[in-house]
């Protein structure tokens, strides 16, 4: 009996000396936006609000594929959440001219490739999901026909 009680003492000892992982949050990102080279977009600035960030590429075929789902969801919960687009691109009028052809109707952000490195996005689109506090809540990587309702189900219940 005594036994158990110091193994068990000793599994509570090494579990609270145990570091736990760290939910992953937005920080302040600043990214210039793609219709107005001017203008720069800061995470910041929608503090207390869901942010829901697709990283994509012009050239991609899968991210036109998600625009559809990304413009849904803009408009249902455009101002309850901040919804972005975030294109790896370092030139804008190449972003500019995806975003028109595919009636992209989020604000568009270009030159995203470091903080999607720091993200560590490995494919694309990948998408993330922050809550009012901007933790990471739901990731996406790649395309699904279903996007638009998991989309959807996220920023409802984050919105509330």
């Amino acid at each position: 009996m005594k036994k158990l009680l110091v193994l068990g003492v000793a599994a509570v000892l090494a579990a609270a000396c145990m570091k736990l992982p760290e939910v992953p949050t937005l920080g302040e990102v600043q990214l210039p936006v793609a219709a107005q080279e001017e203008e720069v977009w800061t995470s910041t600035d929608y503090e207390g609000k869901p942010v829901l960030i697709v990283f994509m590429g012009s050239w991609c075929p899968y991210c036109k594929m998600s625009m559809p789902a990304l413009n849904a969801v803009a408009q249902k919960y455009g101002d309850k959440a901040e919804i972005v687009g975030a294109f790896l691109d370092q030139d804008p009028k190449a972003v500019q001219k995806v975003a028109k052809e595919h009636g992209l109707n989020t604000k568009v952000l270009y030159n995203a490739s470091n903080v999607a490195e720091s993200m560590e996005v490995s494919g694309l689109p990948h998408a993330v999901v922050f809550d009012k506090k901007h933790r990471a809540v739901k990731v996406w990587e790649g395309f699904s026909p279903t996007l638009e309702q998991e989309f959807d189900a996220q920023l409802e219940r984050l919105s509330k």
